[in-house]
């Protein structure tokens, strides 16, 4: 008779991590310019790309608050991570809106550079991932990776680059730095403390 697989810890943590690279990468590769438009062209615009974009938000959304919640972690580190992942976005979705309809405009260059998708991604994904690894204080430090991906994203503009290309550039960005900096602040934090005087129970090693 077959093994009964559980959803223990371990299984979670996998899941988890899954959910985290896949929202990730879907974070930073769609692009939910249509949707700020679809506020200004509500009833007029003869396309269903705006509601498709919205779909891509919220399943976004969705993956990054479910893979946070099925964590094995405590739940206050947990909710910490949902509510990081929340207010980031849904900011981050009212700012691209209210500049949709001119309502946000100066400096312009600054809010280009904020409202970037790698930036907003990182800040999710990575952020969210030292919250629920338990990581130290000190570890966040590698957090200024996220004002990586802005200056990529100008310096392919310039450029010149094929959409195509940029879309590409962006996303290889993400996923190395979120990725890098997440073993950054794994490693800083081994040498920093002892893992097993620090570690929560039940929560796997990386």
């Amino acid at each position: 008779m077959p093994a009964v697989l559980e959803f223990d810890a371990n299984a979670r943590y996998g899941a988890a991590l899954v959910g985290v690279l896949f929202a990730g990468y879907l974070s930073v590769s769609t692009d939910y310019s249509a949707f700020v438009q679809a506020t200004n062209y509500a009833g007029v615009l003869g396309t269903d790309i705006p509601a498709v974009d919205l779909f891509e938000f919220l399943l976004t959304l969705g993956l990054f608050v479910t893979a946070f919640w099925i964590f094995p972690t405590s739940s206050a580190r947990r909710l910490a991570a949902v509510t990081l992942t929340c207010v980031v976005l849904f900011l981050w979705a009212t700012i691209g809106i209210e500049r949709g309809v001119g309502n946000v405009v100066d400096p312009a260059g600054l809010w280009v550079f904020l409202l970037d998708q790698g930036l907003v991604s990182l800040l999710v994904g990575l952020g969210g991932w030292l919250i629920v690894r338990a990581r130290s204080f000190a570890t966040y430090a590698v957090m200024l990776v996220v004002f990586i991906p802005p200056i990529i994203s100008r310096a392919l503009i310039d450029s010149s680059v094929t959409s195509g290309s940029f879309t590409l550039a962006k996303i290889a960005a993400v996923i190395v730095l979120g990725i890098g900096g997440a073993w950054l602040a794994a490693l800083a934090d081994r040498w920093q403390r002892p893992r097993d005087s620090s570690r929560e129970p039940n929560t796997p090693r990386p």
